[in-house]
């Protein structure tokens, strides 16, 4: 005998291996800034929502005629619908991962929308949970402005100082 099992003979000589990928659609949803977004967007709706019942149910005046006010509230509706079209268009252009930053306009807006709730209500509480909400708010914005506009800035620097600690070389002629 010479060591070969049936198992052996009746096996293919040649294997095909199939490589498989994520769908685009998981790896759309397992996107960290997608998942983000629809956090936020779902605590901000819920947080402006529970502030004006509150408003309604303390007889609390509502008064509309800051013009700030009704100019945040447009752009949170328009960068609310901006947000959900790029990322459902997201779902096919799986590189274009800069998508988010629409999102944080988004939550930018939705946050004063909040603090000015809040302040209808009472200026103490827009301070309360204004202050530690904006630490939260700067720290999410740090990467979607670094990404925008620091970056560039940071790499005139970089190379401003790479001038300046070059070795000078002199020519001298005696």
């Amino acid at each position: 005998m010479t060591g070969t099992t049936v198992a052996d003979a009746t096996m293919p000589t040649s294997t095909t291996v199939l490589q498989t990928y994520p769908s685009l659609f998981r790896t759309w949803w397992t996107n960290k800034n997608l998942q983000y977004d629809l956090v936020m967007n779902f605590i901000l709706i819920i947080l402006n929502v529970a502030a004006i019942l509150y408003m309604k149910h303390h007889k609390i005046p509502f008064t509309t005629s800051n013009a700030y006010f009704q100019l945040c509230i447009i752009f949170y509706i328009v960068s609310g619908f901006g947000s959900c079209l790029v990322w459902s268009w997201a779902i096919f252009v799986v590189e274009a991962y800069d998508m988010y930053i629409i999102g944080r306009i988004c939550h930018i807006f939705g946050f004063a929308i909040l603090l000015q709730l809040l302040y209808f209500i009472s200026p103490r509480l827009t301070l309360w949970f204004g202050i530690p909400c904006s630490l939260w708010f700067l720290a999410a914005l740090i990467e979607p402005l670094y990404k925008l506009w620091l970056a560039p800035l940071f790499e005139e620097f970089r190379d401003c100082w790479k001038f300046v600690n070059e070795e000078q070389v002199r020519v001298v002629t005696v």
